[in-house]
């Protein structure tokens, strides 16, 4: 082995061998089943920190179940990402001098220019994938844009429409300006800001004051809503009011609605149907129970008031609009106050606009009306996906980790409105729908006979990433998919809490439709990757990290354990270069570990089984290693990686690096046991640290055998090697006395070359183990206790005493001197604390945390002046 690792020499030669090896392909393997769909990242640039996190975390597991003797898939793919990547390319053609690139290029012009850079971006994203050292299959790679997962879009989308789930509709939508298009209320990311609450009354004759903070949409109002306990308004109920509202005539009617809060405002809530999805609900209640209210378009598509909201407003945009009508009310004396409030808006989550509702004939899927065949809505489904099962199968259960976001995702769904599937925009998967005149065809071909045209805007992005996980393996192709039914439903999904209901939720709501069948077992959330100081990575925060340039300076196996090192489920983690470096110094040891296993290693055998110990310390580090590999695999099927990982450096570096193989150097004849050790940490480390592992195992067995396919070591019975519990804590014990005279000579400052004589109350433990003790606490000679001279300082240790005599280890004189010099440096600093904490004015007026860490620091101060003391008189 050379003497030191350098990842850029191995890594990528090793990823070809894994990958002509064929075992990234599950049809070259055997035994149960496990898949995991890869998350598949948008075209829009490159990986990131997340995605870097996300593939570590498929990879640990996929490799850990691998090793396991499953027959593993991990399904690679990225997504066209709809909106997201149109927006991409249409900023950058902005940038290039292209004012409206839509008008520029056309719609074929400007979907070729999209195409070039998604499978630009798509090519770059595949390979950083690979230097992840993500052990996917590629044969069975694909793209949410490709042919099959439009022919199964497709499909989805006409046997919904036939379910009469999928409807078109006048209805509100969230809509951006910025963006020219819709976005799902999952889509909208919610910011807070300070808005304005205006108190008013509509005229003169209207009997109450409502309040508001969009006076501009008023212009709009249809109706005023009240709850239907709240005894002011009792007697208005069911009343109509003409009123003339800044020149508007408005017919008011006074309705009731649980969802009105009496504590906010006045307790009356202007109803604008056509600009607020909650007043659109009331709007469709009231129709339906045949008391229905106007729907009045104040507020166009270009942002800006319409006709409708009364010559003096039209054109004006909703900023200008609202400073009118508050001008005009105040003009009219119909104004009564204003007040500064906190407010959350809806803004876009890719072009960044506050969006407006607005009404507009869309396609939209009902979530709440019955499935023909099944007698129960999708909501019902997705509901029952998390709960008793579907069908009340408790096989057909998915299990959250961590399971608050149980609750978070049932809340959501018993909230959730019909989903608007129409995007106004041109790259994405065309809406499967024909229009001639009136008539309307859905599906993918286009109708017998001339004038058909097909809808010109696209399907929300998240309707083909709903079909994911089924439609990459052949599905609606029956053959196809009755070929891959094994690996369905899939074992394991894990994705960011901010796409819970974006996707979670879809997945799951289209494999219940389709399928009857839930996508995935269980479900890993993790959260979001801060940086040291635990803010968000940005470009705007100058703190972005290039995973790319980490794997280059430091290698893949120290990004990815540091990926997931202090990741808990669910729960925001830190990632800085410095826990990179911690781990790069770990992969190092490691190498270097195997290297010195190695030359000790007679004839390494890849099949050993564990030998009989022969030393107290044999017997320990095999026990202690069983234990290990337990709580190794308990942990990673728990998907507590972070343990995991942590467990595993423990055993490696304070176990086995700083003290086994320093007692193997001195015992000797260790060439089984260091082979049998060895063997086993390579296979536990391989999940978290492929390459690394790879190149040893290469190293000592050639590269024939590939340890990513080795069998994953099994736990015994507790104390395998040795039941003697007794003899087993004397291991302990020897450690704790050599500690015990380390810390000595540290803090008599004896130097280090130097070797010393010890005095120990021996007994059987400490004779056999007397050459241990005296190469790793540099001891030239034990003694026995009873011969101990007068002065000689030191530790207790169980029943065991030892000590060593200073006066022949020390440079008496120096070390006295030295300490005195201390004494005289710590002593006036206590007493200036104690008199700065004695004063009432500084304990009086300090913050609390001040005085508490000046108390500290006197407490820190009075312990090491008491140590010092006792050091000088062991010294007299």
């Amino acid at each position: 082995m050379e003497k030191a690792y350098e990842p850029k020499k191995y890594e990528d030669e090793i990823y070809k061998r894994w990958e002509e090896s064929g075992f990234f392909n599950p049809d070259n393997l055997e035994g149960e089943p496990y898949s995991i769909m890869m998350p598949p990242p948008n075209v829009t640039g490159v990986l990131h920190l997340g995605h870097a996190l996300e593939n570590s975390l498929m990879d640990t597991m996929i490799r850990f179940q691998r090793m396991r003797g499953k027959k593993t898939l991990l399904l690679p793919g990225t997504d066209h990402a709809a909106v997201a990547t149109q927006a991409r390319v249409e900023k950058n053609l902005i940038a290039e001098g292209i004012e409206h690139p839509r008008e520029h290029f056309g719609r074929e012009g400007l979907l070729e220019k999209i195409r070039e850079y998604a499978e630009e971006s798509k090519a770059t994203i595949l390979n950083q994938i690979k230097k992840m050292g993500t052990s996917c299959d590629w044969s069975r790679l694909a793209y949410t844009f490709d042919e099959d997962r439009s022919k199964a879009v497709n499909t989805v989308f006409k046997k919904m429409h036939e379910d009469g789930l999928i409807y078109r509709g006048h209805r509100v939508v969230n809509w951006s300006v910025k963006g020219q298009s819709t976005c799902s209320d999952d889509e909208l990311v919610h910011v807070e800001r300070k808005a304005k609450l205006y108190t008013f009354k509509y005229s003169e004759d209207f009997p109450f004051t409502i309040a508001t903070t969009r006076p501009e949409t008023k212009l709009g109002d249809t109706a005023v809503a009240v709850h239907p306990k709240d005894k002011r308004y009792k007697k208005y109920i069911g009343k109509e009011y003409e009123v003339d509202f800044c020149g508007n005539n408005l017919k008011l009617k006074i309705i009731t609605d649980e969802e009105v809060d009496p504590e906010f405002g006045t307790g009356a809530l202007g109803v604008t149907p056509a600009h607020s999805p909650t007043d659109f609900e009331m709007y469709e209640k009231q129709k339906a129970k045949g008391e229905p209210i106007d729907l009045i378009q104040v507020i166009g598509g270009d942002g800006k008031m319409t006709t409708k909201a009364g010559g003096e407003f039209a054109g004006l945009s909703v900023e200008e609009a609202r400073e009118k009508v508050v001008a005009r009310l105040k003009k009219d004396g119909l104004f009564v106050s204003e007040e500064e409030i906190d407010q959350s808006v809806g803004t876009s989550d890719r072009f960044g606009d506050v969006v407006e509702a607005i009404p507009m004939q869309q396609w939209w899927l009902d979530v709440n009306k019955e499935i023909p065949s099944r007698k129960k809505s999708l909501r019902d489904l997705m509901k029952e996906a998390l709960t008793t099962g579907l069908d009340g199968d408790d096989e057909k259960k998915v299990v959250i980790n961590p399971e608050r976001f149980t609750k978070l995702y049932l809340d959501r769904v018993n909230n959730l409105r019909d989903w608007c599937l129409y995007r106004q925009i041109w790259w994405g998967h065309r809406i499967p729908v024909w229009y001639r005149g009136e008539e309307i065809q859905v599906g993918a071909d286009k109708p017998d006979g001339d004038g058909w045209i097909q809808d010109e805007d696209t399907l929300d992005t998240w309707f083909s990433s709903g079909l994911w996980t089924f439609s990459t393996l052949g599905w609606p192709d029956e053959k196809k998919f009755q070929e891959n039914r094994d690996f369905y439903p899939t074992s394991w999904m894990q994705m960011g809490y901010e796409i819970l209901y974006l996707w979670l939720m879809r997945m799951i709501l289209m494999s219940a439709y389709n399928l009857d069948e839930i996508p995935f077992k269980h479900v890993y959330i993790h959260g979001m990757l801060r940086d040291k100081d635990g803010q968000k990575f940005s470009k705007s925060a100058g703190n972005g990290i290039d995973p790319l340039e980490v794997i280059e300076k430091y290698g893949t196996d120290a990004l990815r354990y540091s990926l997931m090192s202090g990741v808990t489920p669910g729960n925001d983690s830190r990632f800085y270069l410095e826990k990179v470096e911690g781990a790069r110094n770990l992969v190092n040891k490691l190498w270097n570990m195997s290297r010195f296993m190695l030359m000790n290693i007679e004839e390494p055998k890849i099949d050993i089984e564990c030998p009989e110990p022969k030393t107290l310390a044999d017997s320990w580090t095999l026990n202690s290693l069983n234990t290990y590999i337990r709580n190794i695999h308990d942990s990673l099927e728990s998907y507590q990686f972070s343990v995991a990982g942590e467990i595993l450096r423990s055993f490696t570096w304070d176990q086995l690096a700083d003290w086994y193989l320093e007692i193997a150097k001195i015992e000797g004849n260790k060439s089984e046991i260091l082979n049998y050790i060895l063997n086993v940490i390579l296979k536990l480390w391989h999940p978290f640290m492929p390459f690394v592992t790879e190149a040893i195992w290469a190293e000592i067995y050639g590269g024939e055998k590939m340890l990513m396919v080795e069998k994953w070591p099994e736990s015994k019975k507790k104390n395998f090697v040795c039941d003697d519990d007794l003899y087993l804590s004397g291991y302990n014990l020897i450690r704790d006395i050599i500690t015990g005279i380390r810390s000595l000579r540290a803090e008599y400052k004896i130097e280090p070359a130097k070797k010393i004589i010890v005095y120990i109350s021996k007994n059987k433990l400490i004779t056999e183990n007397a050459e241990v003790i005296k190469v790793l606490a540099r001891v030239e000679e034990i003694k026995d206790l009873s011969e101990k001279p007068e002065g000689a300082v030191g530790f207790t240790q169980g029943a065991i005493e030892a000590c060593i005599d200073l006066a022949g280890s020390v440079d008496t004189e120096k070390e006295t001197k030295r300490i005195q010099k201390e004494i005289d440096k710590v002593s006036p600093f206590v007493l200036g604390l104690e008199k700065k904490l004695s004063n009432k004015e500084f304990a009086k007026n300090a913050p609390k945390e001040v005085v508490e860490k000046e108390k500290q620091k006197l407490n820190e101060a009075k312990e090491k002046l008491e140590k010092l003391g006792e050091q000088l008189i062991n010294l007299r």
